[in-house]
């Protein structure tokens, strides 16, 4: 008897979503960054404000600008954070160089016996010390490079601003969303990351067609599978030496091919995500940094006609990255993880999962931890998908518990 799949009632959410969505003849690259940190700064800095009277018990000396101040008092001032950092790649270092060398990938730039760490906002800078944001301080790696922060602390004889504790803005707060209409039992969705396909792995060949055997119940019960309505694909789903160019085999026909024919790049995951949609009540599919897509963030969806026969699936969703959206009535931001993989290069630790949620209090985007707004208390879960091409992995979690599972599909 054939199982019938649960609803995951997706909700592309457009008011959060559509800004992400840029068309080509609106982009502009022409701008500063100043003008982001400054309109990034004006919002958030009353939220800052907000979440700090209720840590202090609002018993705050507040300082609207950096630059005023006073000296050897307690004071509290909001501000962006900037790192100084002498490791981290300088492009024009590097262009005042005539023979100069690509910078090669770090896993982190931070060097914690010459980084300097500054607030700043539009009045001026000001350099942050004290033990408590030192290596191996409780504050140390909570400073990165564009966070809006509030400093609680006073000034040394030297001008700078000794910390005595941070305070964020915290994660987004909640919005309603319509009550999701899937039964009442428990219902699940999917999460992988780093398919990695055209990576010629016979292992890996083997472990996408157990992946799509095992969502469609072929492999398991189908009660099992018929419970997990929606898969999302959260980036680099290509192999990048499918598509990215090699001087070496420029001239090869298979290169010439892909060229004269993108289409040709997504021969793989083209007819494997159309048996995914003919399964799954939803399939969301982001672009990643190995993707051939947009460098810049947020990167932009697929191109439909790059996938001929998946995207004749309604169910096909290509969305941006980073992308909002919402499952069984519960609101998703889904990235590739870029913005990790930045984050973690100002740090001297490698704590993946801290990060992730600091970077949702750091409002950069977002463990579980609860968030309270206008005296409700909501759950946030934090996930970390692995690659699959590595690991052949992929998260189930249960939209009723937000519990997160580990799936193996190796061999």
């Amino acid at each position: 008897m054939k199982e019938e799949r649960v609803a995951g009632d997706y909700d592309a959410l457009e008011e959060l979503s559509g800004p992400f969505r840029v068309p080509a003849a609106e982009r502009s690259y022409g701008r500063q960054f100043a003008q982001v940190y400054d309109y990034r700064l004006a919002v958030l800095r009353r939220r800052v404000l907000a979440a700090a009277t209720r840590k202090f018990e609002g018993k705050l000396p507040y300082v609207e600008r950096v630059l005023d101040i006073p000296p050897k008092q307690l004071c509290f001032v909001i501000g962006t954070v900037y790192a100084s950092m002498r490791l981290k790649p300088d492009v024009l270092q590097e262009i005042a160089h005539e023979q100069s060398i690509a910078a090669q990938s770090v896993p982190t730039y931070a060097d914690p016996g010459h980084d300097e760490i500054f607030i700043e906002d539009q009045s001026g800078r000001v350099r942050l010390v004290g033990d408590k944001i030192q290596e191996g301080g409780p504050l140390a790696n909570l400073c990165v490079t564009g966070a809006v922060i509030g400093v609680f602390g006073a000034e040394t004889p030297d001008g700078d601003l000794e910390v005595a504790d941070l305070a964020f803005s915290g994660p987004p707060p909640p919005r309603s969303i319509a009550k999701s209409e899937s039964r009442d039992d428990e219902n699940y969705i999917v999460l992988a990351s780093g398919l990695g396909m055209g990576s010629q792995d016979p292992k890996l060949d083997l472990a996408y067609d157990l992946l799509l055997e095992w969502l469609s119940g072929e492999l398991g019960r189908r009660s099992d599978a018929a419970c997990i309505s929606s898969i999302v694909l959260a980036g680099d789903c290509l192999e990048r030496s499918t598509w990215e160019p090699n001087e070496k085999q420029s001239g090869s026909s298979s290169r010439r091919s892909a060229e004269t024919n993108p289409s040709a790049l997504f021969s793989m995951l083209d007819p494997w995500l159309a048996e995914l949609c003919a399964t799954m009540d939803s399939v969301v599919l982001l672009p990643g940094a190995l993707d051939p897509s947009s460098a810049t963030i947020p990167q932009q969806p697929f191109q439909r006609g790059l996938l001929p026969r998946a995207t004749k699936w309604p169910n096909l969703h290509c969305v941006t990255n980073p992308s909002w959206f919402a499952l069984h009535g519960k609101t998703i931001l889904s990235t590739s993880g870029q913005n990790l993989d930045d984050l973690l290069k100002y740090v001297v630790e490698d704590k993946s999962t801290e990060s992730a949620a600091l970077s949702m209090a750091k409002r950069f985007q977002t463990t579980t931890f609860e968030m309270q707004h206008n005296e409700q208390t909501r759950t946030v879960r934090v996930v970390l998908v692995p690659s699959f091409k590595r690991t052949q992995e992929v998260v189930l979690i249960n939209m009723k518990t937000l519990e997160p599972q580990v799936v193996a599909l190796r061999t």
